[in-house]
């Protein structure tokens, strides 16, 4: 995420307080590196959002 949210301050806030998920599992508090992306990976990112 660091390069998409280089230079973009408003985004790299938003991304901070995200959820992420891949394939449908949540990654968590998970060290990044100990995320596996395999060819095809769906990675969802899930703004925080009011109302739950």
């Amino acid at each position: 995420m660091t390069k998409i949210t280089q230079n973009h301050e408003d985004l790299a806030r938003v991304v901070r307080r995200s959820s992420f998920l891949v394939d449908g599992t949540p990654v968590g508090k998970r060290p990044h590196d100990e995320v596996v992306l395999a060819d095809g990976a769906t990675v969802e990112v899930l703004p925080p959002f009011a109302g739950g």
